[in-house]
C-alpha cells in the first residue's frame, strides 16, 4: 500500500507526518534543532512545489509513505490517483489522507513570507514555534492514523 499525506504544501504537515509515520521523527520524544533546522531547509528548497510525491520511507507494515503538497485541490488529486491506477489496472491500494486543515495558517504565512525572500530569520522562528506547538498533536494523529491502517477491510 502506498500512503500519501497531502498538504498545503508538502513540506509543513504533511512531510511532518510522514515522518512521524515512518519513524524519522519519535512520537514520543521531541525531535533536536537540529532535524527541525533541516526540516525548515527541506520547506525553504521544496515548499511551493505541488503535486510532486516526495518519498520519505517504509513503515514496519511496508507500507510507502509519501508527502504532496495539494494547495487547495486534495479531492482532485485524490480521484487522479484513484483514476490513473484504474486506467493502467494498477492494482496498488492508495491511501491518502488530508493534512492541510490540521496545519492550520501558518505553514501558509511562512510558505508565503519565504517564496518573496521576506525575513528568513522571521520565517525560521515561526516554523519553530509552528513545530513545537503541532508536534504532540500530529504524533497522536499518526498513531491513530497507523491503527486504522492495520484494521483489516
Amino acid at each position: 500500500m502506498k500512503v500519501i499525506y497531502c498538504g498545503y504544501r508538502a513540506t509543513y504537515g504533511a512531510y511532518l507526518m510522514a515522518a512521524l509515520h515512518v519513524g524519522i521523527y519519535k512520537g514520543a520524544q521531541f525531535p533536536s534543532s537540529q532535524f527541525i533546522k533541516a526540516h525548515f531547509d527541506s520547506c525553504c528548497l521544496y515548499g511551493e512545489q505541488y503535486g510532486n510525491l516526495i518519498y520519505v520511507g517504509l513503515d514496519e507494515s511496508l507500507n510507502e509513505i509519501y508527502a504532496m503538497g495539494c494547495n487547495r485541490f486534495f479531492s482532485v488529486i485524490e480521484k487522479a490517483h484513484t483514476n490513473i491506477g484504474k486506467i493502467f489496472k494498477i492494482e496498488e491500494e492508495l491511501c491518502h489522507i488530508d493534512v492541510s486543515r490540521l496545519e492550520g495558517l501558518l505553514p501558509r504565512l511562512i510558505g508565503f513570507l519565504l517564496a518573496r525572500n521576506i525575513n528568513i530569520k522571521l520565517c525560521q522562528k515561526l516554523f519553530f514555534w509552528w513545530f513545537s506547538r503541532k508536534y504532540r498533536f500530529f504524533a497522536k494523529v499518526v498513531e491513530r492514523q497507523k491503527r486504522e491502517l492495520k484494521k483489516p477491510k
